[in-house]
């Protein structure tokens, strides 16, 4: 017999990587209506870090996690995946909208009376719900080569409350139609986007659509994100998308036809990361002149950011043609998920250098919490520590930012949008499932070597019993345990593990005490 081969070479998550996407598993796994560790700042999910913020940038690291590091363990991403999905369908993530559409003066100035206002959250307007979920479904479509959100009612937001009401209110939507009503709403609008709160044009919140129009195209072959792409970037040429700084516009209020520019931090980074997936030359070209300012290095080192205000002085004296002087703002209240957003965008653009500085500032200073094998950076309203240090840590960037920065690769998103998987990739063999608690750490099919590579470890460190089903194992193969034979399809085994054969998937079961290396090996490619 062969000996096993080498499968070190082969990518693996490292602990922080694995962490993060253990604590994506254990927020979703909580009884629904239980949100511990996800609570927001204000209450009414009004916020930036509000459920359906943290909830779709959790499905997208797992995303990133399964695209780029593990693309051989579908089923290690797919139930908490559609988990996610169900999730985002619960009141509590989308009944703001009732009373936020009624509209604000805070939102419109010029309001003299509210609107009448609505339910269904995805009908009109709202697109920083129906936008990111819309890209959700697209993703989970592509990674998945599912159409299950494509059926009529596969998509039902239900309004049933004790109390309020007339009776039970149902929303039902598939993906396709989901898409019809935001492509039909952004030509209504002159192609510039759909407003999140009324009379609110968020560049960012529009970049979500075009993503999960171009998921969907790959499903059924149309190039609609293309003429939407081409549209939008057409309108935003003739208004401007920049400011005098050259930062991305980050708020757009449509009645007066005017910017706003809130001074929270973070925004051109949080257009920038997702506006590379299809804009990636203009993100690239401008990016090392929006960050520069945006970030300090620490004494000892590391990265943080700049207090917006300090930044703005700063580009304000460039603009003049002067050296800034490079100052602190102390009274300054953090707020927004800058640190989050900017995270993900060096993971995006590239930016490896001070990607690693800021990751190492969060690790030193930003309390990193591990629980039931999940690591995460709790909330902290606070703005500095006293020794001068940011401190603050809101839920999202906590819960889901930092994970996405870790997981996502140097143009990730743009990788994902032009380079998806092809039906090649679902013809190959990998997990398709996987019942007890264990985290898949590698998970890797070499095409040439008929290779299967696959290391798990038990959660937590806790002894655990696992089965696996493998997809597409019908031909010959021989199955290693850490480097010595366990089993091949001829009947041979050892004590401790069983290999089956279902149909064209192989089945697995094995105690699981510590991280493990399972390599199968194919006698001729499958």
């Amino acid at each position: 017999m062969l000996p096993a081969p080498d499968i070190s070479g082969y990518p693996a998550l490292d602990d922080f990587q694995a962490g993060h996407v253990q604590h994506v598993r254990n927020l979703v796994a909580q009884q629904d209506n239980e949100w511990a560790n996800m609570g927001s700042m204000l209450w009414g999910q009004e916020w930036t870090d509000a459920y359906r913020y943290q909830l779709t940038q959790m499905a997208y690291t797992l995303g990133f996690a399964h695209f780029h590091h593990l693309p051989a363990a579908p089923g290690a991403f797919r139930p908490v995946f559609e988990e996610i999905i169900r999730k985002m369908q619960l009141p509590e993530v989308w009944a703001y909208w009732r009373e936020t559409s009624r509209g604000s003066i805070r939102n419109n100035p010029d309001s003299t009376a509210l609107r009448e206002g609505w339910r269904d959250p995805v009908i009109k307007e709202n697109i920083m719900y129906s936008g990111r979920f819309f890209a959700m479904l697209g993703m989970h479509s592509m990674l998945f080569d599912s159409d299950q959100y494509d059926r009529e009612g596969a998509l039902s937001f239900r309004w049933d409350p004790l109390f309020q009401g007339l009776g039970t209110e149902i929303y039902e939507y598939s993906l396709s139609s989901l898409a019809d009503n935001l492509y039909w709403q952004m030509a209504d609008q002159g192609w510039y986007g759909i407003v999140c709160e009324p009379n609110c044009l968020f560049l960012v919140c529009n970049q979500f659509p075009i993503l999960g129009f171009r998921f969907l195209d790959l499903r059924k072959g149309t190039a609609v994100a293309e003429e939407v792409t081409q549209s939008y970037q057409a309108a935003w040429d003739k208004r401007g998308i920049l400011n005098e700084y050259g930062e991305y516009w980050r708020l757009w209020l449509v009645e007066q036809n005017r910017p706003e520019m809130p001074l929270e931090g973070g925004g051109n980074a949080w257009t920038a990361l997702n506006l590379n997936a299809w804009s990636r030359d203009l993100v690239h070209r401008l990016y090392p002149d929006q960050i520069r300012d945006e970030i300090r290095r620490t004494p000892d080192g590391l990265v943080t950011l700049a207090e917006p205000t300090a930044a703005l002085e700063a580009r304000k004296a460039r603009l003049a043609g002067r050296e800034p002087e490079f100052t602190r703002d102390l009274d300054f209240v953090w707020r927004a998920p800058a640190f989050g957003y900017v995270a993900g965008c060096m993971a995006e653009v590239g930016d490896e250098e001070n990607l690693r500085g800021l990751l190492g500032y969060a690790d030193a200073y930003l309390n990193p919490t591990w629980e039931n094998g999940g690591l995460f950076y709790p909330r902290q309203d606070r703005s500095f520590d006293e020794n001068g240090n940011p401190v603050f840590m809101d839920r999202l960037t906590g819960n889901a930012m930092l994970g996405y920065a870790r997981l996502n690769v140097p143009d990730g998103l743009w990788k994902m949008y032009h380079h998806p998987w092809t039906a090649a990739h679902f013809r190959e063999p990998r997990v398709t499932a996987i019942d007890g608690p264990a985290e898949v750490l590698r998970a890797w099919y070499d095409r040439e070597k008929s290779l299967l590579a696959l290391t798990l470890r038990p959660v937590a460190g806790k002894h655990a019993d696992v089965t696996l089903r493998i997809g597409n194992a019908e031909a010959p193969w021989t199955l290693f345990r850490d480097d010595v034979f366990a089993a091949d399809s001829a009947g041979a085994g050892t004590p401790g593990l069983r290999a089956r054969r279902e149909g064209n998937d192989l089945v697995v079961s094995l105690p699981l005490p510590v991280r493990t290396n399972l390599t199968l090996c194919f006698e001729e490619k499958p």
